[in-house]
């Protein structure tokens, strides 16, 4: 997918449930640049695939209306000789419909599932 393509400041990413989300051109630099992330500059395509088929989205513990969507890879590389298998989060706010931020992790992160529902 490449990187974002940003409009007004902003790149548009429409979520499972239809939500349009904005991942704002500031988030985008502080997830690759600021938290010394600069190889999640070519895997932008998974940050879509997370917020468009997560596996959970859950409810954050620390802050109010924020949500982590969560995925598996089994394909995140990281460099060019390891194969990575890891969750990518994407942190979203509901409320304002922004992407905060993004980054892989090993495990699973803890929350309250909010999807899919368990019926």
């Amino acid at each position: 997918m490449g990187k974002p393509k940003f409009k007004d400041g902003k790149s548009i990413i429409v979520d499972y449930a239809k939500r349009k989300l904005e991942l704002p051109e500031y988030a985008w630099n502080h997830i690759i640049k600021e938290r010394k992330r600069d190889y999640f500059e070519q895997f932008f395509d998974k940050i879509v695939q997370t917020l468009q088929k997560p596996s959970t989205v859950k409810k954050s513990r620390k802050m109010e209306n924020v949500v982590i969507y969560e995925r598996h890879f089994d394909d995140f590389y990281i460099t060019d000789s390891v194969l990575g298998r890891a969750f990518v989060n994407v942190i979203v706010n509901w409320k304002t419909k922004r992407t905060l931020t993004a980054y892989p992790s090993l495990k699973r992160k803890k929350g309250r599932i909010l999807w899919p529902r368990k019926r």
